[in-house]
Parts: C-alpha cells; sequence; structure tokens
C-alpha cells in the first residue's frame, strides 16, 4: 500500500467527522420539527440514530492517527469496534422506528418522518463499515494476511471457545424469554415466540462453529446470514418494545442481547479466519 493512499485515508478523517456530525444534527432537527402521535419512540428513534450517527465521527477522528501501516495495524481493533456499534444500534432504531406512528392514527406508520431519519442513519452506517474496510486493506497490504497457513491451526480451538460462548449465553437469553413468555399477557406470545427464535439463533451458531475441524471450514460458514432472524424479527420487537411496558422493555432487551452477539461473533470469528483478504479460499 503506497504512502499517498495512507495519507489520503488520513486526510479524509475529518471530512468523515464533520459529516457525521451533520448526519447526528440531521436526525435530531428532524425528531424536534416532527409531530407525531408517539413522540416517546420518537426520542428513542432519534436517540439511536444519532449515536449511530457518531460511529464514523469517532472513526473520523481516529482516522487523523493514522499516518502510516503501523499506526493503522495498532488502531484497526479501534475500525471494528465502531463498525461494531454500528451495526449494533442499527437494530434498536429499526426496531422504534417502525413504532412511530403519525397524529390521529395509531397503528399506522409515519412515513414521510422515518424516512427522514432512515436517510442520515443509513449514510452513516455506509461510512462506518467503510471506514473499517479501508484500514483493514491498509493493514493486509503492507502486512499480508492477518491470519497466515501457518498460524490457522492454533485458532481452531479459539473459534471452538467462541462456539461455546455462544451456545452459554444464547441458551441463558432464551431461558430468559421463555419465562417472561410465563408472566406476560396470552396476546403476546405469538411475538415472544419470535424473541426465543432470535435468542436461539447464536445457539445454533455457536453449535455450528464447535465442530470446525479448521480455520477453512470455519470461513465456508456464512456466518453472515444468521443476522436475517433478528432483521426479520424487527415486526415483533418494535410492537413488544412500544406496547408491552417494563415486560416489553425487558423482551426488546434480550432480544437486542442477541443480536449484539450475533454481531460480535461475526467480527471476532472475521478476525480468527481473515475472512476478507482471502475470499476466493472460501470455496477450497
Amino acid at each position: 500500500m503506497s504512502k499517498g493512499v495512507t495519507e489520503e485515508f488520513r486526510k479524509r478523517g475529518p471530512w468523515q467527522a464533520v459529516a457525521g456530525v451533520v448526519l447526528a444534527a440531521w436526525v435530531v432537527l428532524t425528531a424536534a420539527v416532527a409531530e407525531t402521535g408517539t413522540p416517546q419512540v420518537l426520542v428513542a428513534t432519534a436517540a439511536t440514530g444519532a449515536m449511530l450517527c457518531l460511529c464514523p465521527v469517532a472513526g473520523g477522528l481516529v482516522a487523523r492517527r493514522v499516518t502510516g501501516a503501523v499506526p493503522a495495524a495498532r488502531l484497526r481493533h479501534v475500525f471494528v469496534v465502531l463498525e461494531g456499534a454500528a451495526l449494533a444500534l442499527l437494530f434498536p432504531f429499526y426496531w422504534f422506528a417502525f413504532s412511530v406512528e403519525p397524529v390521529g392514527r395509531p397503528g399506522a406508520l409515519a412515513v414521510g418522518v422515518v424516512v427522514s431519519l432512515v436517510v442520515p442513519v443509513v449514510v452513516a452506517l455506509v461510512l462506518a463499515l467503510r471506514t473499517s474496510l479501508l484500514v483493514h486493506r491498509i493493514v493486509v497490504a503492507e502486512f499480508g494476511p492477518l491470519v497466515p497457513d501457518a498460524a490457522a491451526p492454533a485458532l481452531v480451538p479459539r473459534i471452538r471457545v467462541l462456539g461455546t460462548l455462544l451456545v452459554v449465553a444464547g441458551s441463558v437469553l432464551s431461558v430468559s424469554v421463555v419465562v417472561l413468555a410465563f408472566t406476560s399477557p396470552s396476546r403476546w406470545l405469538l411475538l415472544e415466540a419470535f424473541g426465543l427464535v432470535v435468542t436461539l439463533t447464536p445457539v445454533v451458531l455457536g453449535l455450528s462453529l464447535t465442530r470446525v475441524d479448521d480455520v477453512r471450514s470455519a470461513r465456508r460458514r456464512n456466518i453472515g446470514a444468521y443476522i436475517v432472524v433478528p432483521t426479520a424479527a424487527g415486526y415483533a420487537a418494535a410492537e413488544l418494545v412500544s406496547a408491552g411496558g417494563a415486560a416489553g422493555m425487558l423482551f426488546g432487551a434480550l432480544v437486542l442481547a442477541a443480536t449484539v452477539l450475533l454481531i460480535g461473533a461475526i467480527l471476532v470469528l472475521r478476525e480468527f479466519t481473515g475472512s476478507w483478504e482471502r475470499p476466493w479460499r472460501v470455496s477450497r
């Protein structure tokens, strides 16, 4: 990686930070001037959206310290954490946004307000993901793959430990959802069933990872597809969080914990397998 590319990345940092501030201000201003039938949900939506917009702000400020490949390697994990934070914040934002209702029309969606909130959040998410990818490429171009073939066998036990942790944590979350279902109104049982599916997803992924034989087999597992489950359960989460009181908030916290667990597992497994820089090895 040429020095000019690293310098270009460093120079784009302040511009990204400014863009993140503008996007966060856009979200806050939209929430301030919008009139909805669910003002508290609107505040929660704007709060999570604004926090997500701050992730590229932090990334842009840190980018100023990337003066070469060595600082990029040292700071790479900071960008990975910011990437994970942005992905994790996207889900509560998405759930709250689905519950923003127009004035006088309960049960409907305030489409105009939601779209105005979604646009800056999506842009901020792309900035956070893009920055992490660029730093990754700088490091790999200078130092080679993060996971050399010689080091791959030593990572298999770590992948299996990660799988075990997912099984244990996911089981605890699943049991919590079942207990909550027995103490909640019967009309919520179907919605809580979606929550059980989400909390069981880390368990399924963990069982898959405990059976890996080598890093190459771990690369072949499309773990990103597991995020489809909490995404599809967004409607159930939105309904219970907005109308379920304390029980609904607890349900949302359990589903969010399972989602964060999945996102963390995806990022950690990517670190263990170095899947970004060697996609051609997946099919072998």
